[in-house]
């Protein structure tokens, strides 16, 4: 039979290593400090090639999934692209709010010039911020 002390300890070793796991949840706002309102924002290593991805929120938070559909961000350097697509022909203006639209260039690993860092030992979520004009 198990110790009881022992299935205590192991089961609060176990729950400390998963509350260590990094956030793959962050915010893409722009200089001003408003949010992107919609859109999604991919990141792929430089390494590898994965991809990791999420939708961006009304307020302008995004969680990244790999392609299994976890939540995750391994550490490592990622190149970042957001995407927004906008469609207004036949579209009411009442109909869609949209926010500002996020310029071209960051739909596009070779123009968006977005990097990011993901460090072995970060804790907070990733910020990414964009410049809005075109």
């Amino acid at each position: 039979m198990i110790d009881f002390r022992f299935a205590m300890l192991l089961l609060v070793v176990t729950l400390t290593g998963c509350s260590s796991q990094q956030p793959a949840t962050g915010i893409v706002e722009y200089t001003d400090g408003d949010p992107v309102q919609s859109g999604s924002i991919e990141f792929r290593s430089l390494e590898t090639g994965a991809r990791y991805a999420g939708r961006i929120a009304s307020n302008g938070t995004f969680a990244l999934r790999d392609q299994d559909g976890n939540e995750s961000l391994p550490p490592g350097e990622y190149e970042m692209v957001v995407v927004q697509i906008v469609m207004t022909e036949d579209v009411a203006a009442a109909d869609h709010d949209h926010g500002q639209t996020v310029p071209r260039r960051y739909a596009d690993y070779y123009t968006s010039d977005l990097r990011y860092s993901n460090q072995a030992d970060r804790t907070d979520s990733i910020r990414v911020e964009l410049d809005p004009t075109p």
